[in-house]
């Protein structure tokens, strides 16, 4: 499709806020050959955002996302004014660390793309933003997949940490394929209590069976805290203290 073939109130005028000249330069050149774009303003702080007037019916922000004071208390503020402009795509640098990745995701930004990215992969975050859709670069797709996989696994550790460490034994002695009678004459309490412990464990865990238990055990290392603190365990079994 020509951009001449677009009527120009479908077309937006683009603002490119980015400390990097050389990049911005660049990208102003991808802005001219897309038949969305109608013109741009090569911007260098976000102050210029908000001191330049933006009466245009249609825009499209990009903005380089190490504009952004991500320790200060009003940065989500400050991004959710800016999607209410204008649709808006936020650059990722190579050193963006992963907790401002996950921010921007928290903070529901439509278009998070990479500086690396293909022309390609430019033309349709433009398409996307305009159209108020979700679109990641492959390279950010990945960081997100990855960051995903991660949380995961943090609240995971969190949820067995949360434990009692009555619970957290019962689960350790699972790992050592213990019978529930055993596990209940270590602990001076019935069979059924260590039963109900147990499927009190799997629904706190979100896990089917016993073997997820011990999955669990030891993707989030308790079991491996055990072997290598057994006397802290053994202190509590003494103890033979409970969380009931």
């Amino acid at each position: 499709m020509q951009k001449n073939n677009l009527h120009q109130e479908d077309q937006r005028q683009v603002f490119i806020c980015d400390q990097q000249a050389i990049y911005a330069m660049g990208c102003s050149q991808l802005v001219q050959a897309h038949p969305m774009c109608n013109g741009y303003r090569i911007l260098t702080s976000l102050d210029e955002i908000n001191n330049f007037n933006i009466g245009l019916s249609q825009g499209l922000l990009i903005i380089d996302c190490a504009l952004f004071d991500f320790d200060s208390l009003t940065v989500k503020k400050k991004i959710n004014t800016l999607k209410q402009i204008f649709p808006l795509i936020i650059l990722l640098n190579k050193d963006t660390p992963d907790y401002i990745l996950y921010q921007l995701i928290e903070l529901e930004v439509d278009v998070l793309v990479s500086r690396n990215m293909s022309s390609q992969e430019w033309n349709k975050a433009v398409e996307m933003a305009c159209q108020h859709k979700v679109y990641f670069c492959q390279d950010t797709a990945e960081r997100v997949l990855q960051l995903t996989q991660v949380m995961d696994k943090i609240n995971l550790i969190e949820r067995v940490n949360s434990l009692s460490l009555y619970d957290k034994y019962i689960l350790i002695r699972i790992c050592e394929e213990a019978s529930s009678k055993q596990i209940a004459a270590e602990l001076g309490h019935s069979k059924r209590t260590i039963e109900g412990h147990r499927t009190r464990l799997m629904q706190t865990l979100n896990v089917k069976n016993v073997a997820g238990l011990v999955k669990i055990a030891l993707i989030t290392k308790l079991y491996e805290h055990y072997l290598s603190n057994p006397g802290w365990y053994a202190s509590f079994l003494l103890a033979k203290t409970s969380s009931l």
